[in-house]
């Protein structure tokens, strides 16, 4: 009920500028639609990457717009963090008598996001209408659990990130390489890269989890086996728990920033 009223508020608050709204919405889906263009241009030099043609990939960009704008758009306090420290808006949050995290989730939810959902929705689509898949009802629901992964995962790095800066208080630039740029390397097959970050975002900050093993079971590509494959995003969903206890614990030391 609480988190209602806060949607609510935000949405109010968004289409008292709806057009300011809409041309913020717009033009993130040209900067994506551009990230397209890029990727559609180097699959033109080579007939696939990796053993992953074009459209292939392009179901990975697609779950990724849609997953991590949809977790920014309702998970945006916890990426905007550090502005509530240096406020000492976080100061009022703990004297609440209201979940810490209902507060965060409240403080900044972005509707403008949504654009890029829909347009991650779309070139998914269009990609899955370009690629020969038997679907099974198991593949169905890895599907469904790959996008579910997604937004744990993206909410989970949001979340450590968050965590982190109560002892730094403002957000290093290294923290935004974590969370962008985990966005950015997901875009691709996590087998182009190299062995060692390759271990990194598959076992430590599973992305892996969410694009190229549950879709390598989905379009039978590779040759990891297939029930690990299948229950790949299964496990990068618990990703997400050690990020809040991480994140709690971190919120116990916590001391006021001060004026």
């Amino acid at each position: 009920m609480l988190y209602a009223n806060y949607l609510k508020m935000h949405l109010k608050s968004s289409f008292q500028y709806r057009y300011n709204m809409m041309f913020i919405s717009f033009n993130q889906v040209l900067i994506n639609i551009s990230e397209v263009l890029a990727v559609y241009l180097l699959f033109k030099q080579f007939d696939s990457v990796a053993g992953w043609t074009f459209y292939q990939s392009l179901i990975m960009m697609g779950i990724v717009y849609t997953v991590y704008s949809l977790t920014e758009c309702f998970a945006r306090g916890y990426d905007e963090f550090p502005k509530l420290i240096q406020s000492g808006e976080l100061d009022r949050f703990l004297i609440r008598p209201v979940n810490i995290h209902y507060q965060i989730f409240g403080s900044k939810i972005e509707f403008s996001k949504l654009g890029r959902v829909v347009l991650g929705i779309v070139i998914s689509i269009i990609a899955f209408l370009n690629v020969d898949i038997e679907w099974t009802a198991l593949k169905v629901i890895v599907l469904i659990a790959t996008y579910v992964c997604g937004i744990f995962v993206i909410f989970g790095l949001f979340v450590l990130s968050a965590g982190i800066s109560i002892y730094t208080i403002e957000n290093l630039e290294f923290l935004n390489i974590i969370t962008n740029g985990s966005k950015e390397l997901a875009y691709y097959p996590i087998n182009i890269y190299a062995k060692w970050l390759t271990t990194i975002f598959t076992y430590i900050i599973p992305i892996a989890c969410f694009n190229y093993l549950p879709l390598s079971y989905i379009l039978e590509i590779g040759t990891i086996p297939a029930w690990l494959c299948a229950t790949a995003p299964f496990f990068g969903m618990l990703f997400v728990i050690p990020c809040i206890i991480f994140f709690n614990l971190s919120l116990r030391k916590y001391k006021s920033s001060g004026s």
